[in-house]
């Protein structure tokens, strides 16, 4: 494997790390969410974290062909990814400290739009590029999405009771 491709494995692998730490601790109640500096240092790794994932496909050792149509389902996947993890964070205004509960526009479908986008961006990314140690890597990411979705489903159940568990019961993901 060349040097530049473990680097932005190292890079994702830290990033997953880093969030699921953060989101670990804040279970706990064992740091202060509205730490701007945390906050920075949190959002700034998960930035280097995708832009390595972006950068790891093209780089991977043990790429495979892929037929056009999969590669074009593919970077349609990365596409709608973007468009739900980007319109997620615009509806929310925000990442961190939400003190409401959404439910309408993309959320008035899915729970947890900018999740199902990062999803999306693994899946998508993998097949476009046919990585196969990519994907293995990515495997981890929808680990971690999946570990982050519970813990906040967990915390909006813990707020917002049975209003949540309505708004769960209509919707997607």
């Amino acid at each position: 494997m060349s040097a530049p491709y473990l680097v932005f494995a190292g890079l994702f692998l830290i990033g997953l790390v880093v969030r699921d730490v953060y989101e670990s601790l804040k279970k706990a109640g064992r740091i202060d969410t509205k730490d701007r500096l945390l906050f920075a240092v949190v959002f700034t790794s998960m930035c280097v974290m995708w832009i390595s994932w972006f950068a790891m496909g093209p780089l991977d050792p043990t790429r495979f062909p892929v037929p056009g149509t999969l590669r074009m389902i593919g970077l349609g996947a990365v596409v709608l990814g973007f468009g739900l993890a980007l319109g997620g964070m615009w509806q929310l205004k925000g990442v961190e400290n939400i003190d409401h509960l959404v439910t309408t526009g993309l959320f008035s479908r899915i729970r947890h739009p900018m999740y199902v986008g990062f999803i999306l961006w693994i899946l998508g990314w993998s097949a476009y590029q046919g990585a196969v140690a990519t994907s293995a890597l990515g495997v981890l990411g929808i680990l971690s999405v999946l570990w982050w979705r519970h813990l906040e489903e967990t915390a909006l159940l813990s707020s917002y009771g049975s209003v949540y568990a309505e708004y769960r019961a209509r919707t997607w993901f």
